[in-house]
């Protein structure tokens, strides 16, 4: 039988409550989602956050400040790790990229067996998506969330994300076999002189640019009178 004090089951529900709050307010302030598919690094935010809540409640020489000073810290911590991820290098080594498995109809056998993924296990995320043939795929993406994106060859061009948040996003560029004086140009034939403005830059072959500065205002423009070359 337990022996609970009513000042222990007090304590127990003081903690249980603010850590809730705690945690809303963590997943509110870092702008994460758990309803989506996790990157690694929602997973060890998930551990550490449990942790600090778990250890607390169950250990009743620590008060409930020590839960709010620790989910405090954590969250600044994470607020500095997005910033970091503003540079490509950072944003890699924390979310990792995406992964062409497949591009232009052709496997890559370098990238699958580098992100652990057999042909079996392929053909299984095809088949979950009603595609019964890779004769019929023209790419797949491993996104960095671990979701698989397939595009038909009977299906509309793939869209390339150009610019996010103020960077260019070079291995984009390379995938759209475009430079980045290219995107400057296009850009700047826009009205759009700095780079930094921009909050997002997609575009699309045969169909042109979507682009979204900083204040929220959005602007696309045609193929057609867009200089490809």
């Amino acid at each position: 039988m337990f022996d609970l004090s009513l000042h222990m089951q007090s304590s127990m529900v003081i903690k249980l409550v603010v850590g809730m709050i705690c945690v809303l307010a963590f997943l509110r302030i870092s702008g994460k989602s758990q309803m989506s598919q996790m990157t690694p690094t929602d997973v060890v935010n998930s551990f550490v956050i449990g942790a600090i809540v778990g250890g607390t409640i169950y250990a009743p020489a620590l008060s409930v400040w020590h839960m709010v000073f620790g989910i405090v810290v954590w969250t600044i911590i994470n607020l500095f790790i997005h910033k970091l991820t503003k540079i490509r290098f950072f944003s890699d080594l924390f979310y990792g990229r995406v992964v062409f498995l497949v591009k232009d109809g052709k496997l890559d056998v370098k990238a699958m067996k580098q992100n652990k993924i057999n042909a079996e296990q392929l053909t299984a995320k095809l088949r979950e998506q009603r595609i019964f043939s890779l004769l019929d795929v023209d790419d797949v993406r491993l996104e960095t969330d671990g979701q698989f994106t397939v595009f038909l060859k009977t299906e509309a061009c793939l869209g390339f994300l150009l610019i996010n948040q103020g960077s260019i996003l070079e291995d984009n560029l390379k995938d759209a076999q475009r430079s980045s004086t290219w995107l400057k140009q296009e850009m700047l034939k826009l009205g759009y002189a700095n780079i930094e403005d921009l909050y997002c830059v997609e575009w699309t072959p045969n169909r042109g640019f979507f682009v979204v500065d900083n204040e929220g205002n959005s602007s696309g423009i045609t193929a057609k009178s867009v200089d490809l070359k």
